[in-house]
């Protein structure tokens, strides 16, 4: 089942995220709790982590661009 990565919300103050690096590419394996990528936000840096095992389809979240908590930035298709 294919299953979308968000910019996920942090703290009760966060509106958006940065993606600084992407630590996956298109048709990598990851398990869960693995980390996908680095985002910036009002307040420090922080991991997005996988929820889910499965295969990257797809990374529409680029690198330097900020998006809003919840944005879709990319999507695995889960094991």
């Amino acid at each position: 089942m294919k299953q979308e990565i968000n910019i996920p919300k942090l703290g009760s103050e966060m509106k958006t995220g940065q993606i600084l690096e992407w630590h996956v590419k298109v048709g990598d394996h990851v398990e869960e709790d693995q980390e996908l990528c680095e985002i910036k936000t009002e307040k420090m840096n922080a991991q997005v982590e996988s929820l889910y095992d499965g295969v990257i389809t797809e990374i529409t979240g680029q690198v330097g661009e900020t998006y809003d908590v919840g944005a879709v930035i990319g999507y695995i298709e889960e094991d």
